[in-house]
């Protein structure tokens, strides 16, 4: 297996408008939650965290009278946004591009519509190979399942550069009341219960190579991702069946297994919100593998932009890669994401000292 690098990333949400405004705004502990103009059944508000609407691009002239639904034609913008910014100064051949968009729920269509990578094209004018590019829709997980579709890519050698993308929006009605139904969602209401999360909105594009002389880098070292690992939970939220951590065990594992034996781990960043099912799960597969981590540090920085759904494999990475570059010694992270549904990865990253 060729070693993937990260060439640039680009990270948007609430927190700020790039990777570097996001990593200082989570060091900060900075939140960005919110009241907003959604309402629980019983007329509070709920807490949400959103971009601005500033900090996006106009939906373009030709989309405007299509039959797009608000929530699809703002991760248009967010998505067309974040591509515009990172393939900046492309220079050469369009690049496929994977793109990991929200899962489904039972009784809500929550998906990318079909034709969203057309809409982008129309969108904005981007070096992107559509013929190649794909779309995921498995929620936190799917960025991880785009950095092994892009692998397989970059093992081919067809491609020198591929970009992955995640995209969520949580305003969408449907879902929401959905959430609320089941009484998931953080709002003003005194009947509210403690246990509960902040949905966000986010996007986030890594641009990955095998080149390692387009790799970014920080003080002699550049950023390698490890094979992902993956595993699925039977016992996941909208199961019947107790949770037991197998899947999330079995996706750490597999991900710990691809890092060298000389190296451990001292952070890990996970996708929990702050429900406490995530917490078992969590626990479960620290435990099992607790010889490969070492004092390790718990990063879940859900709780400084929300949680930002299909962006959120991503923007952990980000946020990792960043984290592993700027101390004097560099260091190793761990990044776990669940879905609501059973999908369940893992995956290292890893400094790499660039020889002289």
């Amino acid at each position: 297996m060729h070693t993937t690098y990260i060439a640039k990333t680009h990270l948007i949400t609430a927190a700020g408008p790039n990777s570097l405004s996001n990593f200082y705004a989570y060091r900060a502990g900075i939140n960005t939650y919110q009241s907003a103009n959604y309402h629980t059944a019983d007329h509070h508000q709920i807490t949400l965290s959103l971009i601005p609407d500033g900090a996006l691009l106009p939906l373009a002239e030709d989309l405007e009278d299509t039959d797009l639904s608000f929530r699809d034609e703002r991760l248009l913008q967010m998505a067309s946004t974040g591509a515009l910014d990172i393939l900046a100064g492309h220079q050469g051949a369009p690049i496929p591009l994977i793109m990991a968009g929200p899962e489904n729920y039972p009784g809500v269509d929550n998906q990318l519509p079909n034709q969203f990578l057309s809409l982008l094209r129309t969108q904005a004018e981007l070096p992107i190979l559509y013929s190649a590019s794909r779309i995921l829709c498995t929620g936190r997980t799917g960025m991880l399942e785009a950095i092994r579709l892009a692998q397989h890519y970059l093992q081919g050698g067809h491609f020198e550069q591929i970009l992955i993308g995640g995209v969520d929006s949580c305003q969408h009605s449907k879902w929401l009341h959905a959430l609320e139904r089941d009484g998931r969602l953080k709002s003003e209401s005194p009947h509210g219960r403690a246990d509960t999360f902040v949905p966000g909105e986010g996007i986030v594009f890594l641009l990955l190579t095998n080149n390692p002389v387009l790799a970014m880098s920080d003080k002699g070292y550049r950023i390698t991702l490890s094979q992902p690992g993956f595993g699925e939970e039977p016992g996941h939220i909208y199961s019947e069946l107790p949770s037991q951590g197998k899947g999330l065990d079995t996706a750490v594992k597999a991900a710990l297994s691809q890092l060298p034996e000389h190296l451990s781990i001292s952070t890990v960043f996970s996708s929990m919100n702050g429900e406490h099912y995530w917490a078992k799960e969590f626990g479960v597969a620290m435990t099992r593998s607790s010889h490969r981590l070492i004092n390790f540090k718990h990063e879940h920085p859900a709780d400084c932009y929300g949680d930002l759904g299909a962006a959120t494999g991503g923007a952990l990475i980000t946020l990792a890669t960043l984290n592993c570059l700027k101390p004097s010694t560099p260091t190793t992270a761990l990044v776990c994401t669940s879905s609501d549904s059973a999908y369940r990865a893992a995956i290292c990253v890893i400094p790499e000292r660039i020889s002289a």
